[in-house]
């Protein structure tokens, strides 16, 4: 602050000062300059060993945090994005043999590496590792519907998936690393015990005998004449088909039409939305014991010990299966081959395209409770405690698994194992040579899957 009664002069100086050193910072930057100007063009003009023994003094004369800023810029300098160079056959190579939260990582690296880690070839096979193939046809995992009622126990968080709508150059995600996600999320919920307990369903008077799903409404068939159809994300029964005049013994439930099976020999087509009983198929002598529906074909089990294929679209019968001796205690289908068990202590297996059956499974002593097969095996379970391995092409029993104390009631296989229950109370693993197997070890832990894209 310049006093009031100074000189113009001396006023004026401060101003001068700020000049004068304004034109000093400009003459120390030309010179500064300068200098990397000639110090360029002299380290050019020497030869590559000059160069280099010019960089080692130089080096050697810097101090740590000098030295610290150079390690910085050489590390951008000399860094090789492999992605980028070599041939995308062979990225997809390297990046097979990493794990799920390598990928990961490595998607959060730079929009090059995230979009080479974005396929469906890599994922895959992670999916298969993890036992979720089936995921692909599961629309249920896919779904944004919530449950409405509320909840009596601990609620799920809700999944949402990444937005990219800021990031538009970026691909959305494929469809098996979603899977995968999703999947993840779901074992995280169980395992934390992060989940809705659904409400009891109560509107039967008597005991409730079958019941069959189809991942948004479940239909049960009781004892009290009825079946009804339940709403899964209300809780509330949708329609009581009050059309039977017997005990309904068995329900199915696939692609908008719901078949029910009665004690009062009836089969019934009912569709789903309405309730509607659009016809009954009459035929069997007796009650309906099993029924197996792929959307267009039934086929029943009836305890006239008698199977038949029907057509739902016109309501006829187009074959009828003869053979068993007894009353059928088992029913399954998988596309144009039928298995069925009984108490004469077979299994007989059916093309019921062709309408013949094609092999008759004899080595059970007692009934044969359960079965289980694919296009490589058959296996059944049986009163006698015996579990049996046959090849389904040729029928040959293959192996016997003995362990069980007890009847065998239910089993299940998968192509590492089959697993069988028993009334002695136990659960055996078996492969495929009819040996136990000792439990599953603990998967891996499963990389968690929240804000991943």
């Amino acid at each position: 602050m310049v006093p009031a009664w100074a000189s113009a002069d001396e006023a004026a100086r401060p101003g001068r000062r700020i000049s004068r050193k304004l034109l000093q910072n400009s003459e120390m930057d030309r010179s500064f300059e300068q200098k990397m100007g000639l110090i360029s063009s002299e380290f050019t003009s020497l030869n590559v060993k000059e160069q280099n023994e010019v960089l080692s003094r130089l080096l050697h004369i810097c101090q740590l945090p000098q030295l610290k800023e150079l390690y910085t810029e050489l590390c951008s300098l000399l860094s090789i994005d492999f992605v980028s160079i070599l041939p995308q056959e062979l990225v997809e190579r390297i990046y097979s043999y990493l794990s799920a939260e390598d990928l990961f990582r490595m998607a959060c690296c730079n929009k090059s590496w995230r979009e080479f880690t974005n396929t469906d070839v890599l994922w895959q096979p992670l999916c298969a590792v993890q036992n979720w193939l089936n995921f692909d046809t599961d629309q249920q995992l896919f779904s944004n519907i919530q449950y409405s009622y509320s909840p009596t126990g601990l609620t799920s968080p809700r999944y949402s998936t990444a937005i990219l709508s800021d990031c538009a150059s970026l691909s959305s995600t494929c469809r098996w690393k979603e899977i995968y996600i999703r999947a993840c999320h779901l074992n995280q919920n169980w395992a934390l015990g992060r989940y809705t307990v659904l409400p009891l369903l109560r509107g039967h008077q008597e005991r409730v005998d079958c019941l069959d799903c189809d991942g948004k409404r479940l239909v049960s068939g009781s004892s009290d004449k009825t079946a009804r159809v339940w709403d899964l994300f209300t809780a509330s029964c949708l329609h009581v088909l009050d059309s039977h005049t017997d005990a309904v013994t068995c329900v199915c439930i696939k692609h908008e039409v719901i078949v029910t099976g009665c004690a009062d020999s009836l089969i019934r087509i009912f569709q789903t939305e309405t309730g509607t009983c659009l016809r009954a198929l009459m035929g069997h002598n007796s009650g309906i014991d099993h029924l197996c529906f792929d959307g267009t074909k039934v086929v029943s089990a009836s305890s006239d010990r008698t199977l038949r294929v029907w057509s739902i679209q016109d309501g006829r019968c187009r074959n009828i299966l003869r053979g068993h001796e007894d009353e059928i205690q088992y029913l399954t289908m998988k596309e144009h081959l039928v298995a069925s068990t009984s108490w004469d202590h077979t299994v007989r297996m059916w093309n019921i395209q062709r309408g013949i059956c094609t092999a008759v499974l004899k080595g059970h002593t007692e009934v044969v409770n359960c079965c289980q097969f694919d296009y490589r095996y058959v296996v059944s379970g049986g009163g006698d405690c015996l579990v049996l391995i046959w090849s389904t092409d040729s029928g040959k029993l293959l192996n016997k698994c003995h362990g069980h104390m007890g009847d065998v009631y239910c089993l299940m296989f998968n192509e590492k194992a089959i697993c069988s229950g028993s009334s002695d109370s136990t659960i055996r693993v078996w492969n495929f040579t009819g040996r136990e197997t000792s439990p599953y070890s603990p998967q891996k832990p499963i990389p968690p899957a929240q804000g991943l894209d």
